[in-house]
């Protein structure tokens, strides 16, 4: 136990140390101060999490080295890749753009006046929420001495670091400890979850709250856990609305869930007028629903004149992107699952892109296996488990549902749901069957290189 707490202490010593280089790089006290204070949360929330005190060190341990360690690459990224945050940028052309807008909207003279802007501003109509919390964040900073794009992107270590702890914790209630730890570690390393943790966008804070909403369905607290599901609900529409209509299915579920659960008598006595009653108050909103269903149609529509530009002529997106509706979606969505390929091509401009490209490979290997387990040879204890069902149709629903825009970043807040069903039926099997099954999805991956090679 001791060595566990030393341990501990050493990893919150080298963090306070990370913290003052990244107040020191960015010439601001004000980084350094959020840096604490965002440890102090991830060491509330974990501790609020696990009752256990074993589970509650290892899930401390890992959110606090992997703090560190998303930290330091998106330290590193930065100063090769941003000189100027309102010009220069990692990845993704929208952090510039969300950067800019955010710390002009930071200079505004009260926390009032910035949500009175937020409330009515049409531009950011569609990642308010987003823009909200770092505009507010920004104006804290700027009233201590400045916002910078470092003390912005620490929210982004946060979020990629503490969706590890919900990992762990969602593995460790069905899996021995000891696994589960170091499945969460494998994942920490190889899954898209490191590129994204040093890039400035909305994709990990939706990626944290759905985390909290897998959590709340697999340990429901009753009808409060209702009000938790609506407010985790409004929280990601906020951030992105196509996300939020979409997380209603996990509400319609936590809800199914409930009435169903053998722990609440009273509501199976009751699940069929209950259920009757969800189905009635959906169709009494048709017209919220129609707004929301015609917000998804659009932005899936600009999504694909993109998504066919950037696939290139004569590549496997394009002509998958060309194929009849439904189809296209299914093909596609499969397609999305092997992004970058082939997984090196991101590395001839791009060096540091290389945990996206390893997580390619990665997901080829975790959907390999997933399919094996499925079609071939069907074995997975998890599937014994209603929640891991429901959520495992949820999750596929997400991917094929994002099909429109081939992007990965879009379709990985459900990516712990997907690792959690490839653990069970990994660790289902023998040692032996084990590494066949690796060696084979990776076999697997070069033929469809080498097929793709000769229709270039």
């Amino acid at each position: 136990m001791r060595q566990r707490n030393g341990y501990i202490n050493l990893l919150y010593l080298l963090n306070f140390i990370f913290a003052c280089i990244a107040g020191l790089v960015s010439v601001s006290v004000a980084t350094f101060i959020f840096n604490v204070l965002l440890l102090a949360i991830g060491t509330v929330g974990t501790t609020l999490m696990f009752k256990e005190t074993e589970r509650r060190q290892t899930g401390l341990k890992l959110f606090l080295v992997f703090f560190l360690v998303y930290g330091i690459f998106m330290m590193v990224t930065n100063a090769i890749y941003v000189q100027d945050p309102f010009r220069d940028t990692f990845y993704a052309k929208d952090s510039i753009t969300f950067f800019t807008y955010i710390d002009r909207a930071a200079s505004m003279r009260s926390i009032e006046e910035i949500t009175k802007f937020y409330s009515t501003d049409f531009f950011s109509s569609d990642w308010k929420g987003f823009a909200w919390l770092s505009s507010i964040i920004g104006y804290a900073a700027k009233a201590i001495d400045n916002n910078n794009i470092i003390l912005q992107k620490l929210q982004i270590v946060f979020c990629t670091s503490f969706t590890l702890v919900i990992l762990f914790s969602m593995l460790s209630s069905y899996i021995r400890k000891d696994y589960s730890e170091k499945l969460t570690v494998v994942y920490a390393c190889f899954s898209y979850n490191f590129f994204f943790s040093a890039i400035y966008l909305r994709d990990v804070h939706i990626g944290l709250l759905f985390g909290l909403y897998f959590l709340l369905i697999l340990n429901r607290k009753g009808f409060a856990g209702i009000l938790l599901a609506l407010m985790l609900t409004v929280m990601i529409y906020f951030v992105r609305p196509e996300h939020g209509y979409f997380s209603a299915a996990l509400l319609l579920l936590y809800v199914y869930l409930l009435v169903t659960d053998a722990k609440y008598p009273t509501l199976n006595k009751l699940k069929i007028p209950i259920l009757v009653l969800l189905g009635l108050c959906a169709l009494t909103q048709v017209v919220v629903l129609q707004e929301g269903l015609n917000t998804i149609q659009s932005t899936s529509e600009n999504y694909l004149d993109s998504s066919m530009s950037n696939a290139g002529l004569g590549s496997f997106g394009n002509m998958l992107l060309k194929l009849p509706f439904g189809v296209r979606h299914v093909a596609v969505g499969l397609f999305s699952q092997t992004l970058p390929f082939p997984f090196y091509a991101v590395l001839e401009d791009q060096p540091f892109f290389f945990p996206w490209s390893i997580a390619a490979l990665f997901w080829f290997v975790i959907w390999g296996v997933i399919i094996y387990s499925l079609v071939f040879k069907p074995q997975n204890p998890l599937f014994q488990v209603k929640e891991w069902r429901f959520l495992f149709l949820v999750a596929v629903l997400l991917i094929l549902g994002a099909s429109s825009n081939a992007d990965t970043r879009r379709i990985m807040a459900v990516y712990p749901v997907v690792y959690v069903i490839f653990a069970g039926a990994f660790l289902s099997r023998s040692l032996g069957e084990r590494k066949r099954l690796v060696i084979g999805c990776l076999l697997g991956y070069s033929v469809l290189i080498l097929t793709y090679s000769l229709i270039k």
